[in-house]
Parts: C-alpha cells; structure tokens; sequence
C-alpha cells in the first residue's frame, strides 16, 4: 500500500470518531447525556450498549426506518481475530437482535461491509483467510450466497442501487458491478479510496493521481487529488483543484480525497488531506484539510472552511435533507448552522467508574431512510484506571429543528 493510503486512513479514523469531542465529566441531565441545548444542537442517543463483553460494532446499513443490520466483534482480550466472537445485529421496530453473520459467507465474516437498498435488498461482503472475500444477500426472507467478484483482497467500498446493481471498489484502481448474473471489472483512471452516489449513472470515486497537472515539477508533489465520475456508461476523470506547499518545500509533499458524499447530482463533497513525510525537517507546516464540493459543473475548494467549526473537519455523511455529519462530534443544518450535539454517558454502576473519561466512537455513520436520523456504530471507550473499557455500541442522532 502506499505510503499516502496508509496516513490517510489513520487520518481518517481519527477524524470518524471524533472522540475528543465526547470526553469527561460533565455536567450530566437525569439521563445522563449533556443537559445544554440538546434540541437547539441535535443529539445522540444510545440504542444498544453491551456492556458485559469486549469489542466494537464495525458496520452498518439501515434499510428502512425499521429495519436496521449492522456486524461487529467481541473477544475478553481485545482479539478481533476469532470467528467466534463475530457476530450480526438486526433492528425490527427497535428492538435489537443478536445472530451468527450468514453462513452463505462461508467463513469470509471479518472485516464486515453492510450496505442495501432496501428491506428485501441487503448486501454483507467480509473477508477470511488468503484474502478470500466472501458475500451474501438479504432478499427479505433468507440470506442467498453471491459470487465474490474477481480477484483478491477485501472490497473496501460499497454502494447498492438494487438487486442488480451493485459496485465495489477492490483493488486500489478497480471497480466492480454486479448485474444480477455475473461481476464485470472496471479500470478507474486513478486510484480510489472511496465510492458513493445518487443512482446507477451518478457515481463518484475519489482518491489520488500519480500524474497529470501539479504532479512533480517545482512543488515536488507526488500525487494529486483525483474525482472519477461513472455516466452509466464510462468513468471519466474530473478535473480538481491541485496543492502546492510555499516554500520551503517538506520533503515528499501529496494529496489526496479518502471520502465522498454524494447528496444530489448537483451536490457532492469531498474530502482529504495535504500532507508531507514527517520528521525530516525541523519546521514542518501544517497538514493541510481537503474539502471540495461539486455543484453539478466542477470541483471548488471550500474558502475558508479551515476557520468553519464544521468544514475544517470531515464529512462523515449526509441526510436525505441534504445535512451534514462530522462524526460524534458536529453537525451542519440544511441552512448552513454548525451545531455541537450532545450525547448521554454511561452511569457509574458496576466496571464503569464516576472518574472514568469516556469518548464515544462511531464508524461507520449512515442516514435512516424515510426520516432526518442518521445510525452510527462503533465503541463506547471508558479510560479509567485498572479496568478500561471497551463495549459494542450503536446509536442514532437527532439533527435540530429547521430554524
């Protein structure tokens, strides 16, 4: 993997949790959660927490407001690597429901990827032993067993349109479809790191060039940030802003986009960073934040989205209302209000201490079809002394009410 793919995806884990944003002590409502402006800022609410086991929630897909997968892991010392600990939770009404993921895996169940287009219509890709990728597929009343597309290594990206039409992104420079019948692999212009969309002919891939315009030359840029567009019939290249570093010049300077939302065909964000090889130099310049937004006609930097309490960070995803979500930690209203939402801690009873700090991460995030919700998954993470804490965790957000 390259150098700038691996420091991109710590960057982003550290952006999708946003736990620095949930953190200690604080002034606590009957409930538990923040008791200052939870309505006027939106807020968290937590639906599912497993507090006799250790482990995290790693996916999620909500396939109507009432019906809800997501897959995680469980082990006593923190080993994600036992097939036994893995494990499949599905929402009907609320309630959640505890099962073994699909045997039509056939034992490919880690590093799971949930995604559907609706209740009749859920897809589960994970991976196994010599990067075997297995899937399976939801119909409404079974799961059915699915070829894996060509090739090996663990599909990275998702996004279900219907029954018959299916992408992934496998492989750095591959993207793949599924008709109904077979797998067909595609070629991409440049390297992709993410994939979204509105319909099966407005698909965006985002990630990073090795050539073209700001690539090498006075900037010393080794990569550039790249936009592919699928038309339902080609992916072609959209141009994008490049980035320089002023001088002087950090040594083996690159950029690139890790994310995309895609909210309309005239409205999609993306996201990356500018950043060099640290340690080399004794003043280094900041990492630069990425954000780009389509309106429907080209690619524009955000102005002074580095001074926005909510652009300066990573879009996580958006509402069908068009709002978006940056993690845990903020939220940006239709109209363009940054909010800070609040989300309730845990009670002091049994391992969970009064002095404990806890963070509440998710990963991945997904709006609730039908409704302004979205669906978060991931770990609530208690730091206290003798016995930290790491439990399964699912919650859901409320955004505020439109001003």
């Amino acid at each position: 993997m390259k150098k700038t793919a691996v420091t991109l995806a710590v960057l982003a884990l550290a952006a999708a949790g946003c736990g620095s944003d949930s953190g200690g002590p604080a002034r606590k409502d009957p409930t538990g959660g923040s008791s200052t402006g939870a309505s006027a800022q939106g807020s968290w609410k937590l639906e599912y927490v497993d507090k006799a086991v250790r482990g995290e929630v790693t996916a999620v897909t909500a396939a109507s407001e009432d019906d809800i997968w997501a897959a995680g892991w469980q082990s006593d010392n923190g080993d994600m690597s036992d097939p036994e600990g893995q494990f499949l939770l599905r929402s009907e009404g609320g309630s959640w429901r505890r099962q073994k993921p699909p045997a039509e895996l056939d034992g490919n169940v880690f590093q799971p990827r949930l995604d559907s287009s609706g209740p009749d219509n859920v897809w589960f890709f994970g991976s196994g032993a010599d990067f075997a990728v297995g899937v399976a597929r939801w119909d409404g009343s079974r799961w059915r067993r699915v070829p894996p597309p060509p090739g090996s290594g663990t599909v990275s990206e998702t996004k279900v349109f219907a029954p018959d039409d299916v992408w992934v992104l496998h492989g750095e420079r591959q993207a793949q479809h599924w008709d109904g019948s077979r797998w067909s692999t595609h070629e991409l212009p440049a390297a992709a790191a993410a994939l979204d969309g509105t319909a099966g002919d407005d698909l965006w891939a985002v990630g990073f060039r090795t050539s073209g315009p700001g690539v090498g030359g006075a900037g010393g840029e080794l990569d550039q940030p790249a936009a592919m567009h699928w038309d339902g019939t080609s992916w072609t290249t959209a141009p994008t802003p490049t980035y320089r570093f002023p001088e002087p010049v950090p040594p083996e300077p690159s950029a690139a986009l890790d994310g995309v939302e895609v909210v309309s065909p005239k409205e999609a964000w993306a996201f990356g960073s500018h950043t060099f090889n640290h340690g080399e130099v004794e003043k280094e310049p900041s990492v630069e934040h990425i954000l780009l937004r389509w309106d429907g006609s080209r690619w524009q930097r955000q102005k002074g989205a580095d001074r926005d309490a909510c652009l300066s960070r990573s879009v996580v995803t958006h509402g069908e209302d068009g709002g978006l979500l940056f993690g845990v930690g903020r939220y940006r209203t239709p109209e363009g209000r940054c909010t800070k939402p609040s989300w309730p801690r845990l009670p002091a009873e049994g391992e969970v201490t009064a002095k404990g700090r806890q963070q509440l991460w998710l990963d991945p995030i997904v709006p609730v079809p039908g409704t302004k919700k979205f669906v978060g998954v991931g770990k609530v993470y208690v730091m206290q002394s003798g016995n930290p804490l790491t439990m399964p965790t699912i919650a859901t957000f409320e955004p505020p009410k439109s001003s």
